[in-house]
């Protein structure tokens, strides 16, 4: 009995003492985005790359790597890419190292129909560390277990945005402010300042000219202030979208808009019959808050005009 004991407490504390494999993922740099890799049709074929740690014993079996279409579980199967970065059973000392992924040799492993140029649509895959694994009495499982963490999903996104709508435009000093809407899936927005270009003898249908600013950012600010342009000068302001992958979406309708001197709401101020008095009241012939209102009114209405 008490042999029997033993030999348990024994196996316990092999158990115990015995670390259960996991791999850790890391993307490098600035491809990821919420623990995705997004590829366009123009980068479908160049590397990305990912590493990974790794704890514990592989007891069981070796560690492999693979892309799958659809998950994890299990031995990789027909349409999986196995990568070739297998660690041995049993070693001790491979403990990181680094995985290129390349999105044209996982849509080829998924069919031979499959490539960078006529996929239409998205295409995704998962990325896989797998082992075989022990239980509590030192048994192996029967089949892998994905242990890599956190899930990474690789994306080729070959479906440009719809374009932005007609932006909105409001004039500041030697400014603009531009107000733009996300369209589809972008992640990011490109707001461009041009010169104007006149169609025809008879001024026909304005154009965009030449790029005269522009501006990118994220789709968590949507208002752009495009500074260093001329007060009084009428310009063109389109938007373009960026999704994941980069793919750019087509230039939204063409906008327009003025800059105007800061002063230049008590020129239409004093236009309107008002005078400047040194106080906040509408003493000394100057106009009550009703016609500052008005005022205010008239200028914004004539702004909008302009624009």
């Amino acid at each position: 009995m008490r042999l029997t004991f033993a030999v348990l407490l024994l196996f316990a504390s092999t158990a115990l003492g015995q670390t259960a494999p996991v791999v850790n993922f890391a993307i490098p740099g600035t491809t990821a985005q919420n623990n995705e890799i997004v590829v366009s049709k123009q980068t479908c074929a160049d590397l990305r790359t990912v590493t990974w740690t790794r704890t514990g014993a592989l007891a069981c079996s070796s560690l492999i790597f693979w892309l799958s279409p659809d998950n994890c579980t299990g031995e990789p199967g027909t349409g999986d890419l196995v990568l070739g970065n297998e660690v041995p059973q049993g070693d001790t000392t491979t403990l990181s190292g680094t995985l290129q992924l390349r999105m044209s040799d996982a849509l080829a492993a998924s069919s031979p129909t499959l490539s960078c140029s006529t996929q239409a649509e998205n295409k995704s895959y998962k990325l896989c560390a797998s082992t075989e694994k022990q239980d509590s009495t030192l048994d192996c499982d029967d089949e892998r277990s994905n242990i890599g963490q956190p899930t990474i999903t690789f994306t080729l996104d070959p479906v440009a945005p719809p374009a932005p709508a007609l932006p909105a435009v409001t004039g500041l000093d030697s400014a603009l402010s531009v107000s733009v809407t996300v369209s589809g899936d972008a992640s990011q927005m490109k707001v461009q300042v041009v010169e104007l270009v006149q169609g025809g003898e008879d001024g026909g249908t304005v154009t965009a000219g030449e790029l005269v600013v522009e501006k990118t950012q994220t789709i968590d600010n949507t208002v752009f202030r495009m500074d260093g342009l001329v007060n009084g000068k009428l310009y063109g302001v389109q938007a373009i979208a960026y999704d994941k992958a980069g793919n750019p979406s087509d230039e939204s309708p063409l906008a327009t808009g003025s800059p105007i001197p800061s002063d230049g709401f008590f020129a239409a101020y004093r236009e309107a019959g008002g005078q400047e008095t040194g106080g906040c009241g509408a003493g000394g012939g100057g106009l009550a808050l009703g016609a500052v209102v008005a005022a205010l009114g008239f200028w914004m209405m004539s702004r909008r005009k302009l624009s």
